[in-house]
């Protein structure tokens, strides 16, 4: 009895999850398991990679195949091959380093000769052949072949191989300057995880379109050498890590990289090469795909239209061959390859971590302890794996997951069972954890923080303009994508400036100057920010506008901001989950009115009196109109931000002048004489000015119906 109380924790612990590993591992459930779970890190993980900048493909995609679905000379796909030359001419034209198809060519076509003579023409295309497993006879016609594109013989591997071959036809393959094999091969999950540069055919080695595209038009120069390929290019060797079949573990860019290669339409290319042939092309802005594009690239020609069948499934999902192939290529290219810890390494640690939770749940009497082990183990996994993802190495995951939750969660549950007490001592932590008395304490500290201060802050607030029609034109990931990078160079600008993110509202930004820490320059802070974030708008539009990114309304995207400074409450204030350091106040709600306001007046940064008296010697302001807001009785004086002060042009200061003339001759109800100064005013403003119309109008109103006797000039706000 005291022998089998002593020997069933440590099999509980130890022996019975073992017995599961290694059972798992001969009957290959643990390489299975291994496969899937190895797939986590690269959706999980950021990339680290960046994606070869010499790789574009030559797409044949869904709008190609429709486009010439009934040209007399391409056709339904697949197109006839009289086609490709042009292609091959256009690239050749803009310099193309080297051409790689994706696109077979292995049956007789009445059109073979001009693909032949195009590979008379240019010694920098390689043709696709692709290999199979049935019976293979080498024949007159391969022999040549053979002899041209071997990379010889290797009895000492077991590379991928192959019985039998589908070769470039006739001409096609004996005029060709290079021919690579596009085979891939998923694991037996079917999904892709490596790519092999060297497959071999009847005991002869070829190489892949990878291997093809990363020497271009140089000798393949490559040797085995232990459990790794040494490729040597331009006197540079690079290794990467094989398995004994010769594979490399693929490294994958994130789904995001992959969707966004650089990839041109097939249509649109042939259509600029003909374009060119036929002179109707006087500049470069008339081409629809500029010549440089294409510039010192490797092209990778293929197809991503659906109906082509050229799908494979990698771990971030189903994406087209040609993509793939992209991506293995960029892997030799930049030597970006992952190195797989063996399995049995993981069997070896997973012993060891098992000795650890076992001692601590069995001989050690701390309950933390017992607890935070294993779940630290958890984390030293966690953090392993991505450390070592971080320097391309894969840790074997499998053998833990199996064995670390099944020795805590049956050691935890033996020990539970044989001491009733721990149970109790358990729910006594937990109890601990939510005691009145330490609740009470967090409580009152929490208040305290929120009791926070009060002092003069300048308040910020910014948001889009008409973000909804913008929301509207985008998907839920362009969407994101638009407002991550508004928010964050917006908020950048903010930091740089000694300001504090409040929070976001949408794509609205609420920020703090002045405090947590005190600081007297903070209305010149708050403006130097709204003209910094002014400036990186114009940059991000033009960025947008460049790269064609989103919609014609996004590319145009503009905000308002809104300040005012004076006292007002300031703090961390919350819960203790869910706190954030903000402000109230009077101030707070004007600053959040004054950037509602700015939508009337046509300007994008609208301030209050108190910002204009304490920065007027550094920045230039006009006075656009005197108010009152919502919930505010006291009329306020309200000024645009213009520029810094000196910054102005002469029209620019010639404009405020005359403005302000034109509001003076208002506030006197000269309406005419008023209305006479804002026209000119408008005419020297360079951009729409809302502000000059809004004011004539009010003028011709009150032309018609004068306002009420001791009118003092203030114009109510309806509307937030």
């Amino acid at each position: 009895m005291k022998f089998r109380d002593k020997i069933t924790p440590y099999f509980l612990t130890i022996i019975f999850p073992l017995i599961l590993l290694f059972s798992f591992d001969t009957f290959g459930v643990l390489d299975v398991w291994n496969k899937k779970l190895s797939d986590v890190p690269i959706y999980l993980f950021p990339e680290h990679h960046k994606f070869s900048k010499d790789i574009v493909i030559l797409d044949i995609d869904e709008h190609s195949l429709a486009h010439y679905a009934n040209h007399p000379e391409v056709g339904r796909w697949p197109w006839r091959r009289s086609i490709y030359p042009s292609i091959y001419a256009f690239l050749n034209m803009a310099e193309a380093k080297f051409i790689v198809n994706d696109i077979l060519f292995t049956e007789y076509s009445q059109d073979d000769e001009t693909l032949a003579l195009a590979n008379s023409i240019f010694p920098n295309i390689s043709h696709s052949a692709a290999f199979r497993a049935d019976e293979f006879k080498l024949n007159q016609n391969y022999i040549n072949l053979y002899k041209r594109f071997s990379l010889g013989k290797d009895a000492s591997r077991q590379l991928a191989k192959f019985d039998s071959a589908s070769f470039p036809n006739g001409k096609i393959g004996e005029t060709a300057p290079h021919i690579h094999i596009v085979n891939v091969m998923p694991d037996k999950d079917g999904i892709l995880r490596r790519f092999a540069p060297i497959v071999t055919l009847v005991g002869t080695m070829f190489p892949t379109l990878s291997l093809v595209a990363f020497f271009e038009n140089q000798t393949i120069d490559f040797t085995f050498k232990n459990n790794e390929l040494v490729l040597t290019k331009d006197g540079k060797s690079n290794n990467y890590p094989i398995n004994k079949r010769g594979f490399i573990r693929s490294y994958y860019y994130s789904s995001n990289t992959l969707q966004n290669i650089p990839r041109y339409s097939a249509s649109d290319v042939l259509e600029t090469y003909s374009r060119i042939i036929d002179g109707r092309v006087e500049d470069e802005s008339q081409l629809l795909i500029p010549l440089e594009y294409f510039k010192d690239k490797i092209v990778i020609l293929g197809t991503t239209a659906p109906g082509t069948h050229d799908d494979v499934v990698t771990p971030l999902g189903l994406f087209p061959g040609v993509i793939v192939q992209a991506n293995f290529v960029s892997n030799l290219i930049e030597n970006h390859s992952l190195f797989e810890i063996p399995i049995y390494w993981g069997n070896i640690f997973s012993l060891i971590f098992l000795f650890l939770i076992s001692y601590f749940l069995l001989i050690s009497d701390n309950n933390f302890l017992r607890i935070m082990v294993p779940f630290g183990l958890f984390i030293l996994i966690g953090v392993s794996s991505f450390l070592l993802y971080e320097n391309d190495i894969l840790l074997p995951i499998a053998p833990f997951l199996i064995t670390l939750p099944l020795s805590f969660i049956l050691g935890y549950a033996y020990v539970t069972y044989k001491e009733g007490f721990e149970k109790r001592k358990y729910n006594s932590v937990l109890r601990n954890l939510i005691d009145p008395s330490v609740v009470s304490l967090a409580l009152h500290d929490i208040e305290a923080l929120k009791q926070g201060g009060e002092w003069e802050i300048t308040a910020f607030f910014s948001d889009v303009v008409s973000f909804s029609e913008i929301s509207e034109e985008l998907t839920a990931t362009e969407l994101a994508k638009l407002l991550n990078e508004y928010l964050s160079s917006m908020t950048d600008e903010l930091k740089k400036n000694l300001g504090t993110l409040d929070k976001y509202i949408g794509d609205s930004i609420v920020g703090i100057f002045g405090a947590p820490i005190k600081n007297e320059s903070h209305p010149i802070d708050a403006c130097n920010t709204a003209l910094a974030m002014l400036s990186k708008m114009k940059e991000l539009n033009h960025k947008w506008s460049t790269e064609n990114s989103y919609t014609i309304r996004a590319q145009k995207m503009q905000f308002r901001i809104g300040l005012n400074c004076g006292l007002a409450k300031v703090g961390f204030m919350g819960t203790e989950s869910l706190a954030s350091y903000t402000m109230m106040g009077d101030t707070v709600n004007i600053a959040a009115r004054l950037e509602a306001a700015a939508k009337d007046y046509g300007v994008p940064i609208l301030v209050s009196e108190n910002i204009f008296n304490k920065c007027k010697d550094r920045f230039d302001f006009w006075k656009l109109d005197s108010i009152r807001v919502k919930g505010r009785e006291n009329p306020l004086s309200i000024y645009s931000l213009n520029n810094h002060k000196g910054s102005s042009s002469d029209q620019e200061l010639e404009f405020i002048q005359t403005y302000e003339d034109a509001f003076n001759e208002y506030l006197k109800m000269n309406w005419g004489k008023a209305i006479s100064l804002f026209e000119k005013a408008f005419a020297l403003n360079e951009s729409e000015n809302k502000a000059c119309d809004l004011l004539i109008n009010r003028c011709k109103i009150y032309y018609q119906q004068p306002p009420k006797q001791g009118w003092d000039g203030v114009f109510t706000r309806l509307g937030k």
